[in-house]
């Protein structure tokens, strides 16, 4: 990159992680981002897209929340287009700065961060090196060199794959796809071929492990799955290693994330016997299927990463006797396969802008009622459990729907919802409650 001019569009972690790697590489840099001002590198120009020098630029490095193609440009995508500059993202100037490197690459629409901390989890238990970033964690031009010896593992969202001509993988995997971010990428097909891009970027002698659902093992079909890669195989989950120990991977969706992790773990040479030692003491993620609290037989699970109704039909199929907490900013196709899934379902509290819409889709299939906020859910489902199910029950958090009606994120959401329940279970609390 020395002495070739870039401009950064969008300055949040990733941007500023690309500034600083360029700035360091020699390059040329020009900034912007509409709402943030953080302060810049030495030599940086901060400057509108109309003041960069367009027919200089080798590329745009864009991050991912900004749209380049769908629903609407921003005016700097539409630039670039004009002037033939390439719109890449900070995966990419990765891929070129490291294209010696050992890479994993996992995408799909649910599972992403549990299968990529799980195929950490394993290579580090067997002394291997490892860097984990992308769309979870740390920026990936901020990351640690694993060295030669190392594997960098990436977590790669619909919107990474678009900006990512470069990418190269020893391994991938795209565990599933089911609608979701339809409106950034013009529809489902244009959906399907950003999680498509990833099995091109496999190389030749490398591994592809597909999920077992229609839309991600027809890739295996397609010119997508190229006769040059060693393997191209789908990720059954009923092949998956025995999880009777692993509190953390509980559900039949956790048997696909396990098998597909221990496929990418076998193309470097590590045993299905040795993924079994290592998974006991695996830790999950907070917001994904998390047990935050129990009082007697009741148990509070914050499954708030359960942003579309794919999610919450699997955390529906991995408990019994559930007050399920469902709602928010509804995604197309409201609840989807989760309404399919309700046989466990004692009552479902509904919340959030979507509420009125889920309630319609419950009627005559499940018990419901209207909540409001995510307090006055979880207080009534906790009644309702304590009432009518003292041998055993799960107070579930899956709203499948977004967070952003009422919060910043699916982590403020959960953070809520477990401060909501130590509330909720401490004693001078219940006691209030009950004056």
């Amino acid at each position: 990159m020395s002495g070739q001019t870039l401009a950064v569009l969008g300055l949040s972690r990733s941007g500023m992680a690309s500034v600083a790697a360029l700035v360091a590489a020699g390059a040329r840099v020009y900034a912007h981002d509409d709402r943030n001002s953080p302060d810049l590198p030495q030599g940086v120009k901060r400057a509108a897209p109309a003041e960069w020098p367009w027919d200089e630029l080798t590329a745009m490095v864009i991050s991912p929340g900004i749209p380049h193609l769908h629903p609407a440009p921003h005016v700097a995508a539409a630039m670039a287009a004009e002037h033939h500059v390439p719109v890449i993202s900070d995966i990419d100037l990765l891929m070129q700065a490291k294209p010696q490197a050992r890479v994993i690459g996992i995408t799909g629409t649910n599972g992403k961060s549990t299968v990529v901390t799980l195929i950490k989890h394993i290579l580090d238990s067997q002394g291997m090196a490892t860097a984990l970033g992308g769309n979870i964690g740390t920026p990936v031009l901020a990351l640690d060199d694993p060295g030669k010896d190392g594997v960098i593992i990436l977590e790669l969202s619909s919107y990474q794959l678009e900006t990512c001509p470069n990418l190269s993988l020893d391994a991938g995997a795209v565990i599933n796809i089911t609608p979701d971010h339809l409106d950034r990428h013009g529809g489902w097909d244009g959906y399907v071929a950003a999680k498509a891009n990833l099995a091109r970027a496999v190389k030749p002698g490398g591994m592809l492990v597909l999920g077992d659902d229609p839309a991600a093992s027809s890739l295996a079909k397609s010119s997508l799955a190229a006769s040059s890669l060693a393997q191209a195989v789908i990720a059954r989950h009923d092949n998956a290693l025995d999880r009777t120990d692993c509190p953390d991977l509980t559900g039949p969706h956790n048997a696909a994330n396990t098998e597909i992790a221990t496929l990418i773990a076998g193309h470097f040479g590590i045993t299905r016997e040795d993924v079994a030692h290592g998974l006991p003491r695996f830790k999950g993620l907070a917001h994904r299927m998390e047990t935050i609290a129990t009082s007697g037989a009741i148990r509070f699970v914050n499954d708030s990463k359960a942003t579309n109704g794919d999610a919450a039909a699997e955390a529906l199929k991995s408990f019994d006797a559930i007050y399920w907490i469902a709602g928010g900013t509804s995604k197309d196709g409201g609840l989807g396969p989760a309404i399919n899934q309700l046989d466990a379902v004692k009552c479902a509290y509904l919340i959030g802008d979507s509420a009125e819409n889920f309630a319609t889709e419950l009627t005559g299939k499940c018990r419901h009622q209207l909540c409001g906020t995510l307090s006055q859910a979880a207080a009534a489902a906790y009644h309702d459990a304590q009432r009518t199910s003292p041998d055993g029950a799960t107070i579930l958090l899956s709203p499948a729907a977004a967070s952003f009606d009422q919060f910043t994120s699916f982590e403020h959401r959960g953070d809520t919802f477990r401060a909501i329940v130590q509330d909720l279970l401490t004693p001078t609390s219940q006691e209030a409650r009950h004056v």
